[in-house]
């Protein structure tokens, strides 16, 4: 394994890790505002209004939420085998940076409703993800 690959690849995962923690916290922090909770406990407890289904704003970072759950797990298992191919620094920063970046945006643009940034976002994740399953599959096919 590449020592500077798994830096950056150690470094790009507490940065997602920290996306995930910023949307668990927003979610939380736009429950309390719109003070509408699905759970009657909670509205008691915050004094809000009981409701079967959350408020918009609400949803709307629990679906930003569930997308960067959706993404992060999978390119965190591509980039960790991409690294046992032996890869290198520069290919490392590029995938793992870039990925890291685009789902920070993604995040930022989805909470905001920022079309068609979301969108390019989202695709250059994708896109990243596409190109770490290539380069395993090319590694593996290498193998002697």
């Amino acid at each position: 394994m590449h020592d500077e690959a798994l830096q950056i690849y150690l470094f790009c995962t507490a940065a997602l890790a920290f996306n995930l923690f910023f949307l668990t916290a927003a979610t939380g922090a736009s429950r309390a505002k719109a003070k509408v909770f699905v759970n009657g406990e909670d509205a008691s407890l915050f004094k809000g209004e009981h409701r079967p289904t959350e408020a918009d704003t609400v949803d709307r970072v629990k679906a930003a939420h569930r997308n960067a759950l959706e993404s992060i797990p999978l390119f965190l298992v591509l980039a960790l085998l991409y690294i046992l191919t032996g890869a290198e620094k520069s290919g490392a920063m590029a995938y793992f940076v870039t990925f890291t970046v685009a789902r920070w945006l993604h995040s930022f643009f989805y909470l905001r409703g920022m079309q068609p940034w979301r969108t390019v976002a989202f695709g250059v994740g994708l896109l990243v993800n596409v190109g770490l399953t290539i380069q395993i599959i090319l590694a593996g096919v290498n193998i002697h």
